[in-house]
């Protein structure tokens, strides 16, 4: 036997919702979805950056963009401003293309300021460096700065 159909009805029923609802509703998603959400906002600002051969009471020593191979220790000494104690400032070394190698990160480190504005990010190396192509790109809360060039000759 087979079963039969028999006659089914179905009710649709729609409401109208107000204007003033649907923009609560809306807000209320927004608000929702904003409290999921991370943002990252900072006031500091980078005033001054440059590489030098020594640092001393808060200043670059010998600024220049050419090194020695015999000067082991580089420095990028930074000035920031507007900067709230937990402002983190970096810095990435790169051999662009010096003793054989191209675009080869060399070293990279960061700090979290408390209180500070005058920073000394270093790179160092026991050995003479190789000579040829060198960048360092500055870091301010995770976002690039800027990218200073140097050569070691």
């Amino acid at each position: 036997m087979t079963p039969s159909i028999q006659n089914n009805s179905m009710t649709v029923r729609t409401t109208m919702v107000s204007p003033k609802t649907m923009a609560a509703a809306a807000a209320a998603v927004c608000v929702l979805l904003l409290c999921t959400c991370s943002f990252s906002w900072t006031t500091a600002h980078v005033t001054s950056a440059q590489l030098a051969t020594d640092y001393r009471q808060g200043k670059a020593v010998n600024p220049t963009s050419v090194f020695s191979p015999s000067d082991h220790v580089l420095h990028l000494v930074v000035v920031v401003a507007n900067a709230p104690d937990d402002t983190k400032v970096g810095a990435v070394w790169y051999a662009v293309e010096a003793g054989g190698n191209k675009n080869q990160k060399l070293d990279s480190a960061s700090l979290t300021l408390k209180g500070e504005d005058h920073l000394d990010l270093t790179l160092s190396n026991t050995a003479n460096w190789p000579r040829g192509q060198y960048k360092v790109e500055l870091m301010v809360d995770g976002k690039r700065d800027r990218s200073l060039g140097f050569a070691i000759e």
